[in-house]
């Protein structure tokens, strides 16, 4: 894959591509994939082992919002055309500003020329690998003339091997409609509750809100990962596809359609930002290889 940028810092090697998002193209441990590599052949953002949601995390209902007394209208998703989905950083060309041999930082202006949204801001990604994990930390500053929403977050795709088991802490799970968008908060009960190590065994794509900041992934003969996100991600987003070979756990300060009320009293929308006020959080990526020997749940 041209263009890419590699980091390396001990055993741990990241390769990241400022001209498509800032989005990372692998995270291994030697030779083990941390987050699954991503194809030769990707286009965009979204084929990429891990890439930023920027200025908004997940599904916008039909593409569609009203704020400040005025309707919005923003593109649709091209894999699911009955949303917007996850903005379009991840679709567009970050600036290097700096980079060291384990360093490096990007940044993306969006004006006029390059609008995604309807309200200027400006994003940055900084990643910092060390021996033993990966620094993210990622952010935008409103540069708008007036007060606008906004939510950040990141999407990594976790190489799932057999066997493999979460645990994470949250106090609810968001229900949703027929359009995969929530409706209401209910218990994370069963099959969505994941306070004790439980296999991914099956299909699940929701948002967890109240998210305890941690999620620990293991699996037997592979590094023992713990994602670790700062307090403003108060939601986590876990997808996963029934039979395939990757998971995502996304950190993220919004609900899915969280610009447009769900009438829940936890609604957990976005963030309203006034001009040159910031919306900032790190996520850790930490390794370790040796395996813990608590027991695990089967789902």
């Amino acid at each position: 894959m041209q263009d890419l940028i590699h980091l390396r810092a001990g055993p741990l090697t990241l390769g990241v591509k400022p001209s498509l998002g800032a989005s990372i193209a692998y995270f291994r441990h030697g030779d083990a994939p941390i987050l699954r590599d991503t194809p030769d052949l990707a286009v965009d953002g979204r084929d990429f082992s891990c890439f930023p949601l920027i200025p908004f995390s997940n599904r916008i209902r039909a593409a569609a919002f009203s704020f400040a007394g005025q309707r919005h209208l923003i593109a649709r998703d091209a894999e699911d055309p009955r949303h917007a989905l996850h903005g379009t950083s991840r679709f567009m060309p970050w600036q290097e500003t700096a980079r060291t041999a384990t360093t490096l930082s990007c940044t993306l202006d969006v004006t006029p020329q390059n609008l995604d949204w309807p309200f200027f801001y400006q994003a940055w990604q900084h990643f910092e690998l060390l021996p033993d994990r990966l620094r993210l930390s990622l952010g935008l500053r409103n540069t708008h003339s007036s007060a606008a929403p906004f939510g950040i977050g990141l999407h990594p795709y976790f190489f799932r091997a057999p066997g493999t088991v979460l645990r994470f802490s949250a106090s609810y799970v968001w229900a949703k409609d027929g359009q995969d968008i929530p409706t209401h908060a209910i218990p994370d009960g069963g099959r969505f509750n994941f306070a004790h190590r439980h296999a991914i065994d099956g299909a699940i794509d929701n948002d967890y809100g109240g998210f305890g900041g941690a999620v620990e992934i293991t699996a037997s003969g592979r590094p023992r990962v713990t994602l670790s996100a700062s307090p403003i991600f108060t939601q986590l987003v876990l997808f996963t596809p029934e039979g395939k070979p990757y998971f995502a756990a996304e950190p993220v300060t919004h609900r899915p359609d969280g610009i447009n009320p769900n009438g829940d009293a936890l609604d957990e929308g976005m963030t309203i930002l006034n001009p040159g006020e910031t919306l900032e959080g790190s996520v850790e990526f930490m390794v370790d290889p040796e395996q813990p020997a608590d027991s695990v749940t089967q789902l």
